[in-house]
């Protein structure tokens, strides 16, 4: 029988009723079944379904299940390939690197779990759509007979966000090139004006921004995305004015610093050290009433570098237990409380310092950034 991939032959009638009645009548699988609430197939070893569950049949919508018994995972799902040859899914050129069938053969021929994930085209009521799906194909043994049990999960949504985000970061960083480029040339042309140089010093902190965050986004190796030099603690501090000197955050409130006198100097990346004193300096700007004021001072010993940002709010207990954890906020709405997760994550997991901070109603706030300084 003819196949790019995967065998052709399908079970004999008489086998396969046999093992439809086999999972059927077995409490184990229908426990199994019954107790999974995402997509579950069960195949034989030709591939075939022989027991699939509610959630399954939901998402294809359909009612009666035995009317795609012996079907295989691709015509079940409309794949618009498997169609292509007489022995379908399975057995196309397209087959070859399509993730599910290549999870389900690794299951049945070295008998060891492998997932996936798969890039589906289908065709339903006359309209095409693309489907992205992750595809776990586990050998199961129940009873003395062998199956392949497949847990799928549509991703579909989670992937065209993503695809946009890239689209996004790519045509945002083009429109920063250009940003740049001209800032450059203004501040060339008009060097003494202090506008020209702090719109170039911004757009310069904007490219690093976008680039940051482009590599946070797609969890890529962070070896790649920290610059570790050494610099000026005093650079630290001008670009921090920079970012703080105009932010809404920062009107009628005062912020009294105290940095190091000297040329102390840190092995380290200054835009993520600014970046975590920026959130935290926001924060405590954010925090603070009409009037108010929120100190930052540093402390430099022989072996590290502290900088404590301080204002008089008071942080709940119940809040403080989970003030690091991603996504968590006060202000209840979607994509906030990353500012401090993002200090946390920052400030141990890449420049390996300490992040920590103390609330009480007698003290106020403060949040802490621990530094060591290596040359």
């Amino acid at each position: 029988m003819e196949t790019h991939f995967a065998p052709a032959e399908r079970t004999n009638s008489d086998t396969f009723a046999s093992q439809i009645e086999s999972v059927s009548n077995s409490p184990i699988m229908n426990k199994l079944l019954e107790a999974t609430s995402g997509l579950l197939i069960v195949l034989n070893q030709d591939r075939q379904i022989v027991g699939l569950n509610e959630t399954f049949l939901d998402s294809l919508g359909i009612t009666d299940p035995t009317g795609i018994f012996g079907f295989r995972l691709g015509e079940t799902l409309d794949c618009i390939h498997a169609a292509e040859l007489p022995h379908g899914c399975g057995t196309t050129p397209h087959c070859v690197t399509c993730g599910a069938a290549i999870a389900m053969m690794s299951a049945i021929c070295e008998d060891k779990p492998s997932e996936k994930t798969c890039a589906l085209t289908v065709e339903k009521n006359g309209e095409i759509h693309d489907k992205y799906l992750t595809v776990q194909a586990r050998p199961f043994e129940v009873d003395g007979m062998r199956w392949i049990l497949i847990f799928a999960q549509d991703i579909t949504h989670q992937q065209s966000l993503t695809t946009l985000e890239n689209i996004f970061f790519h045509d945002f960083s083009n429109i920063l090139m250009v940003l740049a480029a001209s800032s450059e040339l203004l501040a060339k042309q008009i060097p003494d004006n202090n506008l020209a140089g702090r719109i170039l010093n911004a757009s310069k902190r904007l490219c690093s921004e976008v680039t940051l965050q482009r590599f946070l986004s797609n969890q890529k190796d962070e070896t790649s995305l920290i610059s570790m030099k050494v610099v000026l603690v005093s650079d630290i501090r001008e670009e921090i004015d920079q970012m703080i000197h105009d932010h809404p955050s920062s009107r009628n409130r005062t912020l009294e610093q105290k940095w190091p006198v000297g040329d102390v100097t840190i092995n380290s990346d200054i835009h993520l050290v600014s970046r975590i004193l920026v959130n935290m300096l926001l924060n405590a700007l954010e925090s603070t009433c009409d009037g108010g004021t929120v100190r930052l001072s540093t402390t430099v010993s022989d072996c590290d570098i502290t900088w404590e940002v301080w204002n008089n709010a008071y942080i709940l207990p119940e809040v403080q237990r989970r003030i690091f954890q991603k996504n968590f906020s006060t202000k209840g709405s979607m994509g906030r409380g990353l500012g401090t997760h993002s200090m946390k994550l920052l400030g141990e997991k890449y420049l390996l310092g300490e992040v920590s901070f103390s609330s009480s109603l007698e003290d106020g706030t403060t949040f802490r950034f621990n530094h060591a300084i290596s040359k």
